[in-house]
């Protein structure tokens, strides 16, 4: 693999970690690549991915959005290339290394990209995640391994 498999702005297939085990890989789940990095070289660690959380469990009716969600109907969906409406949590994320542990189609055609946001919504969704982080840190729930673990 030479170049990267998928990009900012895609929503791709991925072993999403679970809370109970936040280093581990997790179920196969659509997520949203906030940004992805890296070189894909032999020579080279991995490429890694910031991936935010989708699911398309609907947000309960009348309840307000918290800051960093958004709930996206079955036409805005489709502009992303989904099927169904999806929620998307911008403070559930995960910085995981790009490989076939944490994304299972890479060695398959299309890498497992299901959809692609267009440039403003990729830079408007890059904008609210790093305000998030920068701002309400206390809000975000880091997943996966590639987050510095504190030291004791």
């Amino acid at each position: 693999m030479n170049s990267l498999p998928f990009q900012e702005g895609d929503f791709v297939w991925c072993a999403f970690p679970e809370r109970e085990n936040p280093a581990q890989p997790g179920p196969l789940h659509i997520g949203y690549t906030v940004i992805v990095s890296g070189a894909a070289l032999p020579t080279s660690p991995p490429p890694s991915a910031f991936i935010a959380y989708t699911t398309s469990q609907p947000w309960p009716p009348g309840t307000p959005l918290p800051i960093g969600v958004l709930a996206f109907n079955q036409a805005e969906a489709s502009r992303y290339g989904q099927s169904r409406a999806f929620v998307m949590d911008l403070r559930r994320v995960a910085f995981l290394p790009v490989t076939p542990a944490w994304f299972p189609h890479l060695d398959k055609s299309g890498h497992g990209v299901q959809g692609r946001a267009p440039k403003a919504d990729q830079r408007r969704f890059r904008r609210m995640a790093e305000d998030l982080v920068a701002r309400h840190a206390e809000l975000v729930e880091r997943l996966g391994p590639l987050w510095p673990r504190p030291r004791h």
